[in-house]
């Protein structure tokens, strides 16, 4: 057999240019020498070989013939193995069965010719060799899998022996098909292994499959289609985000993302389609992780000193990923061995998943793409710009976007003015659309608006818009408070805790509202409760020296407020005997913040 150097192809092959490698193989008449292909382990290198391969073959002058190595220790279970082969090689019909009888036939004729000619009787072995090279043609493409299953206690020597054998003497062209023997796995390899490879491989082709085509072949076959979703272009997404090139994790993980795919909520159109599309892309990444055995978990060591240290912003990653995967703790629980997820349980846990991670609504969704792209108007055409400022009009106007995106709409409205763009409505239309927004959540309104993407605004008229607008937030919200606050005396119901937690929003937002808060249902509440309503209640006011006073002082309206609270609770009476302690407490505690507050 002629020598050569062996020929390892390092770039990546997409299974055409590697079936195309192998064809330049099989046309080699000149040359006796075999070929391998190593990849990584569930890379689909099995599946490539009887699925594309075989297929490829048929329609030339080949064969494929599959010998699994796996559990072989002696030339002769490997003849056996290619005997088996060939005779499964066609389909189960009459033509098996000749082959069946061919075998047996031969065996009696090597038998008797030998015992005839020596005396000697033959064992099974050797007549399985003399089966397996009458059998075997030029027309066969002999594809050794799982070389590195083979048994550990192996004749290694005698196997590519036999190998060669088939190369040099029958001329036949043989692959040996293996995990990769390369890189971190170089130590760990079988001397004879290397031995062999310089001798009888002469070629090595890396088996790297492309993820979107594995991706195209097992996961999105029967993925049911949507009007306004990219389906198969998430779940592409999603194995890129995985980072999976496994094509057994992908099966494994197919029959849950398909029953993903096939929810309802994919399909709502009530819900924005980009919300749709990264929750969809988020649940493929987080199920071939998982089926992978690589689900997010919360790293162990701490976060680094250094903020932009690689470590630091790996741990920062991880955190986050982690964090997200929990959000949607239905995909780990599918791949527990007793964790068995129903259609509804699917279904609540991808629409919990978006309102958590993605809220935002179409029109949300459309302000903050106009803005991305209005930030680079200088450099765009009349025609583009038109467009843009058309659906901005349209979007501003109805005002249902969120009010975490009003910087966006305050950065175009001003960017189009100084293009001296046409604008439908006036300026005080345009503030009266922001405060429709505003109305919608005044509390994150106020929230967003005294952040630092207004505070630090170059533009002073953009500073003072939103100032403006969020003192109509804070307005808005103190109207809410106080409406909270404004409980009638016969109203029933709101327990001792419920009254402490409106009570304490509204000190947390402006002290001033609590004055709208009757005393008397304060006292009447207080009265009713039990003992941990009772508590809850007092805890407030025991606090209550601690909320910041924007004056800097206490009004006299609230001085007057806890001192009618006191007036209301002295007036009343408390038959058991804890409750009167109780009492006795809340009256001190009263007593105590009026003084502070004088």
């Amino acid at each position: 057999m002629l020598e050569g150097i062996m020929e390892t192809c390092r770039s990546k092959e997409p299974a055409d240019q590697l079936i195309g490698h192998i064809d330049s193989y099989l046309k080699d008449k000149d040359n006796q020498y075999a070929i391998a292909l190593e990849g990584d382990w569930g890379s689909g290198k099995t599946r490539f070989i009887e699925e594309k391969l075989a297929k490829h073959l048929e329609e030339g002058e080949y064969d494929l013939v599959r010998v699994s190595m796996f559990g072989i220790a002696t030339a002769e279970d490997l003849y056996e193995r290619i005997v088996m082969a060939l005779v499964h090689l066609s389909d189960k019909d009459m033509r098996s069965q000749a082959a069946a009888k061919t075998i047996g036939g031969a065996l009696n004729g090597i038998s008797g010719a030998l015992i005839k000619r020596t005396g000697l009787s033959v064992n099974l072995s050797v007549g399985i060799q003399s089966v397996a090279c009458l059998m075997l043609r030029k027309k066969h493409f002999l594809v050794f899998d799982d070389v590195e299953r083979r048994s550990k206690d192996s004749d290694d020597l005698a196997l590519f022996g036999t190998m060669n054998d088939l190369v040099e003497r029958l001329g036949l062209k043989v692959m040996l098909v293996s995990n990769a023997w390369g890189g971190s796995d170089a130590q760990s390899m079988r001397e004879f292994d290397r031995d062999v490879r310089e001798k009888l491989i002469w070629k090595v082709y890396p088996f790297r499959p492309c993820p979107s085509a594995l991706a195209e072949e097992i996961l999105m076959g029967d993925c049911r289609p949507s009007e306004d979703l990219d389906i198969h272009g998430a779940i592409l997404a999603g194995v890129e985000a995985s980072g999976c090139v496994n094509a057994r994790a992908m099966i494994r993980a197919h029959e849950l993302i398909g029953r993903i795919c096939s929810l309802e909520a994919v399909q709502d159109t009530g819900i924005a389609p980009q919300n749709r599309f990264n929750a969809l892309r988020d649940a493929v990444h987080f199920a071939l992780l998982t089926s992978m055995g690589s689900a997010p978990s919360m790293p162990q060591n701490g976060r680094r000193e250094n903020l932009l240290s690689p470590e630091a912003l790996e741990y920062d990653r991880s955190v986050s990923l982690y964090e997200q995967y929990s959000d949607f703790s239905v995909i780990g629980k599918a791949f527990e061995p007793s964790g068995e997820v129903t259609k509804d349980d699917l279904e609540q846990g991808f629409k919990a998943y978006i309102g958590k991670r993605y809220p935002n609504n179409i029109d949300t969704l459309d302000v903050r793409e106009i803005a991305a792209e209005m930030r680079h108007a200088y450099a765009l055409d009349d025609e583009k710009v038109d467009v843009l400022a058309k659906r901005y009009f349209a979007l501003v106007s109805g005002a249902h976007y969120s009010v975490d995106c009003l910087h966006d709409v305050l950065e175009v409205y001003y960017l189009l003015s100084d293009l001296e763009w046409e604008c439908p409505f006036s300026q005080n239309d345009f503030i009266e659309y922001c405060k429709k927004v505003i109305d919608a959540d005044p509390e994150k309104a106020s929230e967003y608006l005294s952040g630092p993407v207004f505070c630090a605004d170059e533009r002073r008229e953009r500073r003072a818009l939103a100032e403006d607008l969020k003192r109509y937030a804070w307005a808005e919200l103190n109207k809410r408070m106080t409406s909270q606050l404004m409980i009638s005396e016969g109203a029933q119901g709101l327990t001792g805790r419920e009254l402490a937690r409106r009570l304490n929003d509204a000190a947390k937002r402006d002290v001033k509202v609590l004055v709208n808060a009757s005393p008397r249902v304060i006292v009447k509440t207080f009265c009713r409760e039990d003992a941990s309503n009772q508590e809850a209640l007092r805890e407030f006011f025991v606090h209550l020296h601690n909320v910041r006073n924007p004056d800097g002082v206490p009004s006299a309206a609230l001085v007057e407020w806890i001192h009618q609270i006191k007036n209301a609770l002295e007036e009343t009476n408390i038959e058991t005997k804890t409750g009167a302690i109780r009492r006795r407490w809340f009256l001190r505690n009263l007593e105590e913040l009026e003084n502070r507050f004088r």
